[in-house]
């Protein structure tokens, strides 16, 4: 399997689904005000878009990565040790930060604070959402891809087609049954499948004919079965990793790269401080709100991001499979 060159696109998509979720939640205060309401309706409705981008971008990388790093399936505890570095830290210092806003908020209201002692110990292992967080509910589906893929990953690669496309088939048939209830990644299993194959065609891994089938299937598949906009979203995201290779900006890339600690924060520092000012100011200078969140975002994220996010990919990066000296893959996500 040829190494190709530099994914140039993975950094600016996952700044504009950083983006879109968070301009989504920000813009929903502004839906019904009295300047652009129409915009920001727009942004409410669709910002949640940018998670399938997010699950479609998992669903080609982490097998990438894994294909990088020449995994095998006795490296797959390792595996998951390295994705718990990288993301339960920054996840369990935003925790602490949402329950620390949300507590105060909840005392200076004089209202009951929903959250509990279980409901804490709950939410260290993604069994439970706080209301004030609610963009947690994605790190689940997240971790039980990376139980999935470690273990799958040499289904989809090492092994006959046929087996592959049983697999597939499979899957996409148990997304549409009651099991969505009990396994969440089941419900959104067809955007990290379609970044899976996107994966196998990256990399020439297997029939070139039967990949481009599977993937146009795929695609089929999420525009019955799944909402047109999520389905278009994901669509364009895999042909945009897989066919634009031309440079992106540094100011695109910025977004990207600090999308991570973007996600955990937005909604518990840049919804509530919206929420906190918005009675304070004249209805028709409110959306001024709108980019003082963003920019505030920005900045506490980018704090974070130096602080808690980057010592953890760092040490994530230094646990290697086996005894294979690897290079540390450049364009992870976790979101």
């Amino acid at each position: 399997m040829p190494v190709k060159s530099k994914i140039t696109s993975l950094e600016a998509l996952r700044g504009f689904a950083v983006l879109s979720v968070a301009f989504g939640h920000f813009g929903h205060n502004f839906a019904n005000g009295s300047v652009l309401p129409d915009f920001f309706g727009f942004l409410w409705s669709y910002g949640n878009i940018g998670v399938q981008v997010f699950f479609v971008i998992s669903g080609f990388i982490i097998p990438y990565s894994l294909y990088k790093s020449k995994y095998a399936i006795n490296d797959y505890f390792r595996f998951l040790y390295k994705r718990t570095l990288r993301l339960h830290p920054p996840y369990l210092a935003a925790l602490i930060i949402t329950l620390i806003i949300s507590g105060v908020s909840y005392k200076l209201r004089h209202l009951p604070n929903p959250e509990t002692l279980k409901s804490i110990l709950l939410s260290i292992f993604y069994i439970h959402t706080p209301a004030d967080n609610p963009v947690f509910w994605t790190l689940k589906i997240e971790a039980e891809y990376y139980i999935f893929i470690g273990l799958f990953y040499t289904v989809f690669t090492r092994n006959s087609k046929v087996l592959v496309l049983l697999l597939i088939s499979s899957l996409l048939i148990i997304s549409q049954t009651v099991l969505i209830e009990y396994i969440g990644l089941l419900k959104y299993i067809i955007f990290f499948l379609i970044g899976i194959v996107g994966y196998l065609i990256y990399t020439s891994n297997g029939n070139k004919l039967l990949n481009y089938l599977t993937l146009l299937v795929l695609i089929i598949f999420s525009f019955c079965f799944y909402k047109f906009a999520a389905a278009i979203t994901s669509s364009a995201t895999i042909m945009i990793i897989l066919y634009f290779r031309k440079p992106v900006h540094s100011i695109l890339e910025f977004p990207g790269r600090i999308s991570y600690s973007i996600y955990l924060l937005h909604f518990v520092i840049g919804v509530k401080l919206i929420n906190l000012l918005q009675r304070s100011i004249a209805p028709y200078y409110q959306w001024t709100l709108f980019i003082l969140a963003t920019l505030v975002c920005f900045l506490i994220a980018w704090i974070f991001w130096r602080y808690i996010e980057k010592p953890s990919a760092d040490l994530s990066n230094k646990v290697k499979y086996g005894n294979k000296k690897t290079k540390p893959l450049t364009h992870s996500l976790e979101i």
